[in-house]
């Protein structure tokens, strides 16, 4: 009875507000703070009255340009879009408030509706990730009263003020009180945005803090809050853009539309005769062009007497029989279409199943393959020549049951002794494309990442399909064909893979995880460009930054890595992309901070532009690192040297797989055994606030990283 009573008292209460500011922009005649229009909206929202608040969260929206700093109207937004089942919007106002505020209150039931969110879009990997991110959450949840509990406690902000202020005068208050007091009274300072306009609203919620940590110097959850304050402005955010820069978002389209024939551009290609041509400059400079999405480079492997029966299925299998080889199976498609597995309609999500077998036993698949595959090339060549097979005829045989096909991809060719020869042999190609050179940003990583500064191997039967995508982090691709058959190429300019992404949102596929081949219509329709071009053996194509691709193969076998050319343009895509990997809760296989620091260790830079965003990228993680060091030595966490090994891989969270970089929290049981099995600040504080059970790894002096941070200097052409 007293609960329905304190019910019925607080939805009077709410309607008394609604009808006062309601009031207040009648009066205001259209000269309303776009404030009033977000608490509006927070108050319809903990009425339940959806449409309302959607309409009032929409206006604060179109009138305050800085919405995205704002967590607690992110999170309201995407409570509304979740009630009216708009996951894909849902998912994106909760992605941006993890992405802005990682500590924020009411992450765990954030992690929980993306888990369900997910689960709905059957992107198991992504639910399964947040689902688990909730369970380590240390406080409770309720599910179905997340939403007022968390508006309740947060915009009665100023009764809640005056009651803090009024316990803080009690004589005698026991010191643990006096400090929770203080610590709550110095967050919402800093996070309400009734007191965002008041000059000294961070000095005083700084001032609480410190109090607060003074009264209980062992409160972690103090000495956090303090950081968080402290970082306002970014220094505790692990982002590596510009501090006022919003989440990252997918670029529109270009804003001027093409016309229907510029829809298929021509290729650009450079045919090469000789070694000279091979390693002359302007090649390197054309290729890494920006206007140029993809070149091919024809004739380089009888330019430079490659010896690609190196690396034939006979040779293989006579040198390392025994190799793993990740196996794809796969519908055999047409080349330009994607069916359903019975053949009745064009769709954009392509079905694989994921085994492993070693080279020799796809070989023997390979082989027992061959002459059928040869077989209804031939066939299909004769029909398509003749003109015997009518449209309707091709339409019924496409639209019949779809045959199964195995693809060996991923074949690991990093081990130097296993693979001397082959590698040996990939040595002559000119410096630019190859696996290990000083101009290869890849290079300075310092430890193997498999694919990416490592040769993998693909091994092909007609049919044979690697799905759209972009590139790790948006770097270079060098790709040559070994022959015997050609491939098909499919490749899209990089400003429009904000298109693709849409496509993949309305099709239900994770345009980053997800196996996905666009429906050409789809693209055409949209206005965007795709090149198309045939990659034959001994040809070279050289994929530029963030270029979106597909690929066919006609014939067999392909070798691949991956190049990052010393640019801004590079350097600024793939951070871009590692930003957008954080929001997206995606893993960056390029850890974008360790690399920057070996790059400013490594090399020397002419580049203005480069210069800044990396000696910017250095200054961010210089000063996370030195206030987290102070701020847990305050807290009184001992700092255990640990440093380096000789090509030690850099680190990332084992819950939210975000790189880590310098200080190490591992469990104190993981230290013990020296698994070392390392989790981000945020992480830890959510499962431990006072990070009891934690221990810190050091894995750099400060006075280090000072002297990297003060010997990176621009230097002269």
């Amino acid at each position: 009875h007293r609960l329905q009573e304190d019910g019925a008292r607080t939805k009077a209460l709410l309607l008394k507000a609604v009808n006062c500011y309601e009031a207040l922009i009648l009066k205001a005649e259209g000269k309303v703070e776009p404030d009033v229009f977000c608490q509006l909206a927070h108050f319809h929202l903990l009425l339940k009255d959806y449409h309302k608040a959607l309409s009032a969260y929409q206006k604060y929206f179109s009138l305050e340009p800085d919405h995205w700093k704002n967590a607690a109207f992110l999170y309201g937004l995407g409570m509304v879009y979740f009630h009216y089942n708009a996951f894909q919007w849902a998912a994106k106002a909760f992605q941006e408030v993890l992405y802005i505020d990682p500590g924020f209150s009411k992450a765990k039931e954030i992690h929980l509706r993306l888990g369900l969110i997910f689960k709905v879009n059957t992107d198991y990997e992504s639910s399964l990730k947040h689902l688990r991110l909730a369970l380590i959450h240390s406080g409770p949840c309720t599910l179905s009263k997340a939403t007022s509990k968390f508006f309740f406690v947060h915009k009665k902000y100023k009764a809640a003020k005056e009651a803090y202020e009024s316990v803080l005068q009690t004589e005698n208050l026991p010191a643990h009180v006096k400090a929770t007091t203080l610590q709550q009274l110095g967050w919402m300072h800093h996070t309400v945005e009734q007191f965002r306009d008041k000059g000294s609203k961070d000095s005083y919620a700084i001032q609480c803090l410190q109090k607060s940590i003074e009264a209980d110097p062992n409160s972690g959850q103090s000495w956090y809050f303090l950081g968080r304050n402290l970082g306002k402005e970014g220094l505790l955010s692990s982002s590596i853009l510009l501090d006022k820069c919003p989440p990252p978002r997918p670029p529109p389209p270009p804003s001027l539309p093409l016309s229907k024939d510029k829809l298929n551009p021509p290729t650009p290609s450079i045919y090469l005769e000789n070694k000279r041509d091979a390693f002359y400059p302007p090649l390197h400079q054309f290729c890494t062009n920006p206007a140029n999405p993809v070149t091919v480079i024809r004739g380089l492997a009888g330019a430079l007497k490659l010896d690609l029966g190196l690396f034939s299925t006979k040779t293989l299998v006579e040198a390392n029989p025994e190799h793993l080889v990740e196996v794809r199976t796969q519908l055999a498609q047409p080349r330009d279409e994607n069916w359903d597995q019975i053949g009745s309609r064009k769709m954009w999500r392509c079905e694989s199943s994921r085994s492993h077998t070693t080279i020799l036993k796809y070989a023997q698949y390979q082989a027992s393959s061959f002459q059928e595959s040869l077989k209804e090339e031939s066939e299909k060549k004769k029909e398509m020549e003749t003109e015997t097979c009518s449209s309707d005829s091709m339409m019924r045989r496409r639209r019949g049951p779809l045959k199964h096909i195995k693809f060996g991809t991923n074949i690991d060719l990093s081990d130097e002794k296993k693979w001397k020869q082959q590698l040996l042999e990939l040595s002559k190609l000119p410096a630019f494309a190859r696996v290990v050179s000083a101009g290869n940003l890849l290079s300075h990583v310092g430890h193997t990442i498999l694919g990416m500064n490592t040769v993998q191997l693909y091994m092909k039967v007609p049919g044979s399909r690697t799905p759209g995508h972009q590139e790790n982090n948006n770097f270079c691709s060098v790709n040559i064909n070994i022959g015997p058959g050609d491939c098909e190429w499919f490749a899209v300019p990089e400003p429009y893979w904000g298109v693709i992404n849409d496509f993949c949102e309305k099709n239900n596929i994770n345009f980053l995880m997800g196996s996905w081949w666009p429906n050409l219509e789809d693209l055409y329709e949209c206005k965007v460009p795709v090149y198309r071009f045939i990659q034959r053996p001994g040809d070279l194509v050289w994929l530029n930054t963030g270029t979106v691709h597909w690929v066919q193969a006609i014939g067999w076998c392909n070798n691949t890595w991956n190049v990052g050319p010393p640019t801004a343009h590079q350097y600024k895509l793939a951070v871009e992309r590692y930003e957008w990997n954080k929001l997206q809760g995606v893993k960056s296989i390029v850890p974008m901070i360790h690399l920057s620091w070996n790059m400013a260790r490594n090399i020397k830079v002419s580049d203005q532009k480069l210069f800044e965003m990396i000696k910017y990228c250095l200054l961010r993680t210089l000063k996370q690192c030195q206030i987290q060091r102070e701020l847990l030595l305050a807290a009184g966490k001992e700092l255990v040297w640990h440093g380096r090994t000789q090509n030690e891989p850099a680190h990332y969270c084992s819950i939210c797989e975000v790189e880590v970089f310098d200080l190490l929290l591992v469990t104190s049981e993981s230290n013990s055994k020296k698994t070392y099995v390392v989790q981000c600040q945020d992480c830890a504080r959510r499962g431990s606030p006072d990070l009891d059970n934690f221990v810190v790894l050091e894995q750099y002096r400060i006075e280090e990283l000072m002297q990297v941070y003060d010997q990176f200097t621009l230097v002269s052409d």
